[in-house]
Formats: C-alpha cells, structure tokens, sequence
C-alpha cells in the first residue's frame, strides 16, 4: 500500500508541474507574439502543438511512474509508430509542415506583412506575406491573386524581404 501513496504523490508532483510548464511556455510565446507581428490566431495554433507535446511527455511520465512493464510499452509504442508510419507515408510533409511553422514563428526573419520575393525552381514571385499556419504560408501577390506556399518549401527557397512591416499597420 505504500507504494501506491508514493506513486500517487509523484503523479500529482508531475500533473503539476506539467500546468506549471504550460503556464510558463504560454508567457514565452505570448511575449514572442508582442515582441513581433504575429496574431493571435498564431498564438492559439502554437500554443496548440505546445499543448500536445507536453501532454505525451506527461503520459510518458505517468507511464513510468506507475511502472508499467516496459515490454507493454514498447509493444504499444511500436504499432502506434507503424500506424503512423503508414498513415503518413504517402504524406510525409505533413510533420514538416508542422515542423516548419514552429520555426517560422520563433526563428526566422520573417514576419506578418512583410514584403517578399520567393525564387523556387527559377521563378520569382513577390507579394505580401499575409498569414502563416500549420501547413502554409498565404502571400498576396502584385496582381492581387493569393499564392499558398506550404511551410517546408518556403524554408527551402530562397527568398528576399523586400520591405519590412510597419508595426503601426500590424497592430490595427
């Protein structure tokens, strides 16, 4: 019976400690979002992914905590990734595109409203830099038309800012 006590104090220690890690990882980003010019509909979609990671790094916490036989776990840990692995063969962008907005919103120089010049397989093309989600970036273009680029081509061309927002006109 013992056990069970301290088994359960560790498990309230780590759910605890996983809303104080939620907690402190909203402030960053929205400290990232006013340090910037990302929306608020960015904010939800990082704090999205954020959510999700943390919460399958707890279930492994909890999972351990409570030992369970690791064969079980390997077990299981092996058909979700091969369900996975066939699930998204076909489409293996899918994660790169994911992968690609996170970086694109805390790491890279550009932003909402810049001006920019893609050049991919020769050509060039120049818009506006209008909205950034989990799968693409939205630019509208000279002639007023809206070109999707997905989030891993855009990190794999090259591309120019032309002109930087203005953070008056971002905030409105």
């Amino acid at each position: 019976m013992e056990t069970y006590k301290i088994q359960i104090i560790e498990t309230i220690i780590a759910v605890i400690s996983f809303f104080f890690v939620k907690i402190i990882s909203r402030y960053f980003v929205k400290l990232t979002i006013k340090n910037s010019s990302f929306k608020n509909a960015e904010q939800k979609d990082v704090l999205k992914v954020i959510r999700l990671i943390l919460i399958v790094v707890l279930s492994i916490i909890i999972v351990a905590i409570w030992s369970v036989k690791q064969e079980n776990i390997l077990i299981f840990a092996s058909s979700l990734i091969t369900v996975f692995g066939v699930a998204l063969f076909a489409e293996m962008s899918i994660l790169a595109n994911i992968t690609a907005s996170l970086i694109l919103f805390f790491q890279h120089p550009i932003k909402v409203g810049d001006t920019i010049a893609i050049t991919f397989e020769g050509k060039e093309t120049e818009g506006e830099l209008i909205d950034i989600t989990y799968f693409f970036v939205f630019i509208k273009t000279l002639n007023r038309g809206i070109l999707t680029i997905p989030n891993a081509l855009l990190l794999k061309s090259s591309f120019l800012v032309v002109e930087k927002a203005k953070e008056n006109e971002i905030n409105e």
